[in-house]
């Protein structure tokens, strides 16, 4: 007789645990597979209804009304001060470098193609060291980017594919007012600053859209070198005919 009971508790205990356990599997299963109007079962909602303001919200509590504060006076844009990599500049923190340089973008020259604290005068000559790497790199991102419009020897009209189907021609860049540096088109920082930020016309109209999306600075720069070889070649190959 005790065996029995033995046998029959376990056999009870054994059907609750079972019925518990189909009670909490039963509304997990519908969290796969099943379309539903309601809300997703939370069973940690501190972790999806988190307080915190988003940027350029709305926020009653400061009295502009606006979440996104303005930066504090003195507040270093990035990095840390007590850490001085270039100071011996070791292989592994060259990455942390450029990506410190590239948030910062402290050099103008670099970075925005102009003399330092001006806003609309082209650096004529580029702030980087022209190479043959320089050189092979422009050449590969001129003709994915640029030879299309303006053809691969960058005499724009009649040379590019898809320029000679626009209502406005592309430039001609072999034209002696992109190849002198003192002019008003031909400075190598203005060549920079429209393949990044692309060219209107005084009425409002884009003639080139920007590019720098895919093309970041180091990149137009070797864009900009080898546009220069290719003024280069043309005129030798123009004096070699005169």
């Amino acid at each position: 007789m005790t065996h029995t009971n033995t046998t029959t508790r376990a056999r009870v205990a054994a059907g609750i645990t079972m019925l518990l356990a189909g009670a909490i599997l039963s509304p997990m299963s519908g969290c796969r597979g099943d379309r539903s109007d309601k809300p997703p079962h939370q069973f940690f909602p501190d972790m999806d209804d988190q307080p915190k303001v988003k940027a350029q919200s709305e926020s009653k509590f400061f009295a502009d009304g606006e979440g996104q504060r303005p930066r504090l006076p003195g507040t270093v844009a990035y990095g840390d001060n007590t850490f001085h990599a270039e100071d011996e500049a070791p292989a592994w923190a060259a990455d942390m470098l450029k990506s410190q340089a590239d948030a910062l973008k402290s050099d103008e020259s670099y970075y925005f193609g102009l003399v330092a604290g001006t806003t609309d005068q082209y650096v004529q000559r580029m702030p980087v060291k022209v190479t043959k790497e320089l050189l092979a790199r422009g050449q590969e991102r001129f003709d994915i980017y640029c030879s299309m419009c303006h053809g691969y020897d960058a005499q724009g009209v009649n040379s590019g594919t898809v320029g000679r189907l626009w209502s406005i021609p592309p430039a001609n860049l072999t034209d002696p007012k992109y190849t002198e540096r003192n002019g008003a088109f031909g400075a190598d920082g203005y060549l920079f600053h429209v393949i990044r930020e692309g060219l209107w016309t005084p009425t409002g109209d884009l003639r080139m859209p920007s590019y720098k999306h895919a093309v970041d600075e180091a990149d137009a720069w070797a864009i900009v070198s080898y546009i220069r070889a290719l003024q280069a070649a043309q005129t030798e190959t123009s004096g070699g005919e005169g």
